[in-house]
């Protein structure tokens, strides 16, 4: 919840609590700062989708980024897969290059999204759409998409519209973003990615006491049913219960 906070507040009030507000004329938008732009995600760069046609996979090869590697702005090697090249017509195959986004199409993930990072090289899009910005930072627009104003006051709402969860290049092109002159994008993805890394580092490290916390409670648990621990002067008496 936080990590999510920190990034709404940036990509949405900027970092200067001082700077002049106006009215971005969106009601669940709000105030923005009166020197930022509201355009249409489209005006900054393509979109396109994916392959069609579910591709042999390979024991080894090309990458193919699908939906599976996708979740909350990060690309995950788990479940990821190759294929030879020469197996897709050639017209269909989206080559990806770093900076590039993924933006899961359909599915329970619709509407999550990932930028590729230099250390995926050369890799082929899946099903989903690809994002190439042309008129904003590439570091700046996954920082958007996963705030609350796009992610879960439009891109969620248009997904649901369908029987399945669903989203197409028209609708995610339609979608308001608010975007601050480049200068002030450089300065939010440096400000945000120092947070989030910290916040990061918080939560794995929560993640282990969390860990060490079960392992303890289960050996309190196993020593107490097993008798290697004398439990009977920690019962709690009738009369204490009562009152």
């Amino acid at each position: 919840e936080k990590r999510q906070a920190v990034i709404s507040q940036a990509v949405t009030m900027g970092l200067d609590p001082n700077v002049p507000m106006k009215d971005s004329g969106v009601e669940w938008l709000g105030k923005v700062p009166a020197h930022w732009g509201i355009v249409a995600l489209k005006r900054l760069g393509s979109i396109r989708y994916g392959i069609g046609e579910l591709p042999k996979y390979q024991p080894d090869g090309v990458p193919l980024i699908r939906a599976t590697n996708v979740h909350a702005g990060k690309l995950f090697d788990d479940g990821l897969v190759f294929v030879d090249p020469d197996d897709i017509p050639s017209q269909r195959i989206v080559w990806l290059a770093a900076g590039d986004i993924i933006v899961v199409r359909s599915g329970a993930y619709t509407g999550d999204s990932a930028i590729i990072p230099e250390a995926y090289g050369r890799c082929i899009a899946g099903f989903d759409m690809v994002v190439r910005c042309s008129n904003v930072i590439p570091q700046f627009l996954p920082f958007v998409l996963l705030s609350s104003y796009l992610k879960f006051f439009q891109i969620d709402l248009l997904k649901l519209r369908a029987a399945q969860p669903h989203l197409n290049a028209e609708e995610l092109g339609a979608c308001i973003v608010v975007v601050p002159p480049e200068a002030d994008q450089a300065d939010i993805v440096r400000f945000l990615v120092d947070q989030l890394s910290r916040i990061d580092t918080l939560i794995a490290e929560a993640e282990v006491a969390v860990g060490i916390l079960r392992e303890r409670r289960a050996a309190l648990i196993s020593a107490a049913v097993t008798g290697k621990i004398d439990v009977r002067g920690l019962v709690p008496q009738p009369e204490a219960v009562a009152a």
